[in-house]
């Protein structure tokens, strides 16, 4: 990818986008893709059964698997190719509808919806420290431990535990860190949670996957529910901490929505969609591969071939969004348009209604239950780390005053 998508990605991914629907790029470390840059086409592509998310899946395939190249890549040891192997993300077809069939009992709209007083408990007790030290960062002193604690409530981890849960849980994002070794104590902890749920049951998501059968009495294996609380940690915790200070800066870039928002307070709910649209931390969807020589969008696709979706180019194109580069929080869609942060079809994100509940409790206690947040640095001075080539450009810190 040329340097002109570091220093302006959404004027590059209009030119793209104009240029052809499928565009043949490279990422540092790996093979050509097919970047997708069109809304309509990556929500055609994540629906498609043609395309796959485990390159072991393409007929006639040789060599390593995805889960072999996860485990290889974060170094991990042997024992998590079961949990690796058992991420629901990295199945197809019939075997990722049996275990998502499975989890959806533990992110039921009641079990979300009853977590609201709590969130916002949790949300006023970080914010009334915050404004006692005076400043601070948003991401460390906030949002981290927002989403992290909101995130080891749902699992059903012990209060007392916690702290170092969450210390586990940071060090996902971490480049630095030590992720074997602090997977392994995620790990480890979540072996004994399954023992001590399935003796005692809690209104928690460890016992609902404990406990959840389909009609067949088909149960979740240790490996998948372990792997569940793991997906979980690493995509409803991470990409939510650093969704609630990229809103912040774009209603603070948007001072006429943010007035809008504080004049009325409950169009809030609706703003959430727009937000999640110019916000999203997460820029790409996962590679797809063909699993035949096909024709997508108009161009040929050979067997085997990655194929990935730019979700920054999908929410600002302007076949769906007119406009795209105004943020308008009373923006209406036709129907059947939406943004795709949360991705589409089979694979759209169970933690898709947490997410919004949580980015929503946040910006009303940042910014309109109050107005004297202040950020201290210029947008110059702000760094962001790419954890992964192409993965989610995450924001180092964001100084604030309160």
């Amino acid at each position: 990818m040329n340097p002109e998508f570091a220093d302006d990605p959404i004027a590059s991914y209009a030119r793209l986008r104009e240029r052809s629907p499928l565009v043949r790029v490279g990422f540092p470390g790996g093979p050509p893709v097919w970047l997708i840059t069109r809304n309509e086409d990556i929500k055609a592509a994540l629906s498609d059964p043609r395309l796959v998310v485990d390159y072991s899946n393409v007929p006639g395939h040789q060599g390593f698997s995805v889960v072999d190249q996860m485990v290889a890549s974060l170094d991990l040891p042997d024992e998590f190719r079961d949990y690796v192997a058992a991420n629901m993300m990295l199945k197809d077809g019939q075997d990722h509808a049996r275990q998502r069939r499975l989890v959806t009992p533990a992110f039921t709209v009641r079990r979300i919806k009853a977590l609201r007083p709590r969130i916002e408990e949790i949300s006023a007790r970080l914010l009334d420290a915050l404004a006692q030290k005076g400043s601070g960062d948003l991401i460390e002193d906030y949002s981290s431990p927002l989403t992290g604690t909101v995130i080891c409530e749902l699992i059903g981890i012990d209060e007392a535990d916690q702290p170092q849960v969450r210390k586990w849980m940071n060090d996902y994002a971490d480049a630095d860190a030590d992720l074997a070794t602090s997977a392994q104590g995620m790990v480890d902890y979540v072996k004994k949670l399954i023992v001590r749920r399935r003796a005692e049951p809690a209104d928690d998501m460890i016992s609902a996957l404990v406990q959840t059968s389909d009609e067949d009495g088909d149960r979740l294996s240790e490996a998948e529910i372990i792997s569940m609380v793991l997906l979980v940690v690493n995509n409803g915790h991470h990409s939510t901490s650093h969704f609630i200070p990229n809103a912040v800066l774009a209603l603070f870039d948007n001072p006429d929505q943010l007035a809008l928002l504080r004049a009325r307070p409950d169009a809030l709910p609706h703003a959430i969609d727009e937000l999640m649209r110019v916000a999203n931390p997460v820029p790409a969807a996962g590679p797809r591969y063909a699993t035949e020589d096909m024709e997508f969008a108009g161009v040929s696709i050979r067997k085997g071939d990655a194929l990935t979706g730019s979700l920054l180019s999908a929410n600002h194109d302007p076949r769906v969004f007119p406009e795209p580069e105004r943020c308008d929080v009373e923006r209406v869609l036709k129907r059947g348009e939406s943004h795709l942060a949360f991705g589409a079809g089979p694979h759209y994100c169970t933690g898709a209604a947490l997410a919004n509940l949580e980015g929503e409790i946040a910006l009303d206690h940042l910014l309109l239950q109050r107005d004297s947040l202040e950020i201290t640095v210029g947008r110059d001075e702000l760094r962001y780390t790419e954890a992964t080539p192409g993965g989610a450009r995450l924001l180092d810190a964001l100084p604030v005053r309160l």
